[in-house]
């Protein structure tokens, strides 16, 4: 029998994953092309994976993206140290993005200014189509 908390916790990882499924659908819907569940290494010697990695054009760098339902402290610090992490072993920059789920949870100032401080570009559902141009290939 589950416990109450494994409930809990089984309910926030299919709101992540269906979350995480919604951001897929708009990038498909509107042709980005992606690798799903992209890892990447870092100088820490950890691989880091992030939901999405997006490729390299003419125009645009590599794009990581991660899908966020609740942007907390601790998803903030990790998310950024994955991403400067993996920065310090590459020679080619590399530009970080976040879809945050800003319906069903207003991020937190202090946790957006986390991110911020390490170059990661937040991106609000809410407002989904105001980063295609961040997105795509063009």
């Amino acid at each position: 029998m589950l416990a109450v908390n494994d409930m809990f916790v089984m309910g926030e990882e299919h709101v992540l994953s269906l979350f995480k499924e919604d951001v897929a659908k708009f990038l498909e819907s509107h042709n980005i092309p992606i690798f799903p569940d992209f890892k990447l290494s870092g100088r820490s010697g950890f691989d880091h994976k992030f939901d999405f990695g997006l490729p390299k054009t003419a125009r645009k760098s590599q794009r990581v993206l991660q899908a966020i339902n609740n942007l907390t402290k601790d998803q903030a610090l990790s998310f950024a140290f994955a991403v400067a992490d993996v920065r310090l072993m590459r020679a080619e920059p590399l530009q970080a993005f976040t879809f945050l789920n800003d319906i069903e949870h207003p991020p937190n100032e202090g946790n957006l200014a986390a991110i911020r401080a390490y170059d990661v570009e937040p991106l609000f559902w809410s407002r989904r189509q105001d980063s295609m141009s961040l997105l795509n290939g063009g």
